[in-house]
């Protein structure tokens, strides 16, 4: 288990991540990101929001790590990165917690921590 100054380094790089989610738009974005990438107006179509308000809340989902953008024919497509995913996973490798949750997991499949 970490401490103090060792803590502090693991989880600083956590808060700004987490700040990027911080909010409905964003998290509404991650949640039609992890189906298919998206162009800008097609992210603010599906989710009922004016395009500026979509891009203002793509541009901190960008700044904080969780979207890439890349260019395919006319359109800037919006890519939700799965590495994001796996570092919040490794922020609590180790812990009780997933413990708890991988001996849930295996049971509810009929199966054992060994």
């Amino acid at each position: 288990m970490l401490t103090g100054i060792r803590l502090k380094e693991k989880t600083k790089p956590y808060a700004k991540r987490i700040e990027g989610i911080a909010h409905p738009i964003r998290l509404s974005i991650l949640y039609l990101l992890a189906f298919k990438d998206f162009p800008l107006h097609e992210i603010a179509e599906n989710l009922d929001y004016p395009q500026n308000l979509v891009s203002h809340h793509i541009s901190t989902l960008l700044s904080s790590g969780w979207v890439e953008k890349k260019k395919w024919r006319r359109y800037m497509y919006y890519h939700l990165k799965t590495r994001m995913l796996f570092d919040w996973y490794r922020l609590f490798a180790g812990t009780p917690l997933e413990k708890e949750v991988i001996s849930k997991k295996l049971a509810s499949k009929g199966q054992s921590v060994g």
